[in-house]
């Protein structure tokens, strides 16, 4: 049942990723060029869930495994840099600004350099889940293969730069749902928010399934905000005024 999960939650993000490239086939833009990049192996976190099992214990596994860390790691953050344009595709002023724009650049730049030291550090360590079998670099408790010879502590990392990518994201869509009545932004990082923290719940047994749903839900809301937002020349001098002189 959990393997069936994870293959399910699999083809929603690759049903994410065929619309992030129709989007950035047919605008051929830097928007939905870095939401395309942000999304393009976010399927193999599922997949390699799923077919660890499978797969065993290996250098195929442990391939998967670093590629999957290395996404959330190093490309995730671009999305930094697509909140910042949606709000200039918005119509708010103070986004207009380069300083601000240059802000969100640096935010995305320094996730990034955080997470950097973790790529050379990194050990895998097997952790068991219903059927499944992956390689994590910290073993939950109840995730232990063999509690008789449990795993090293391994490396634990604080997920600053995702929550922060989510939370910023979250802040744009409700400016953009109380500006222009668009809520699906809103919505879709709200429902990763919750299930994030549902997931880190030792007692729910499938809330690390709930917290891999949140991935193409919130896909969703980020593809369907690009597709109502993207392909706009910034917004011109006078909705700049307008928008000033409102606040």
């Amino acid at each position: 049942m959990i393997t069936i999960s994870y293959l399910i939650i699999m083809v929603m993000c690759l049903v994410a990723l065929y619309f992030s490239a129709k989007l950035w086939l047919e605008r051929r833009e830097w928007m939905s060029g870095l939401i395309l990049s942000a999304l393009s192996l976010l399927w193999l976190d599922n997949f390699a869930v799923a077919t660890g099992a499978y797969v065993g214990e290996g250098l195929i596994l442990t391939i998967m495994s670093y590629a999957r860390y290395y996404m959330h790691w190093q490309v995730l953050p671009v999305l930094m840099i697509v909140a910042g344009m949606l709000l200039r595709r918005g119509g708010f002023a103070f986004a207009q600004n380069k300083i601000v724009m240059s802000l969100f650049c640096i935010a995305a730049v320094v996730f990034m350099v955080m997470d950097v030291p973790y790529i050379f550090q990194v050990e895998f360590y097997p952790a068991c889940y219903g059927e499944t079998f992956r390689l994590v670099t910290n073993v939950p408790a109840s995730q232990i293969c063999d509690p008789a010879n449990p795993p090293p502590a391994g490396l634990s990392v604080a997920p600053i730069p995702a929550i922060s990518v989510n939370v910023t994201l979250m802040l744009v869509g409700f400016a953009l749902w109380i500006r222009h009545g668009f809520k699906w932004l809103a919505l879709s990082c709200l429902f990763m928010f919750v299930a994030a923290g549902v997931s880190q719940v030792p007692s729910f047994y499938y809330g690390p399934v709930l917290g891999n749903l949140g991935e193409p839900i919130f896909n969703a809301g980020l593809i369907a905000a690009a597709y109502r937002f993207g392909g706009k020349e910034d917004v011109t001098k006078d909705e700049v005024s307008i928008e000033s002189t409102s606040t």
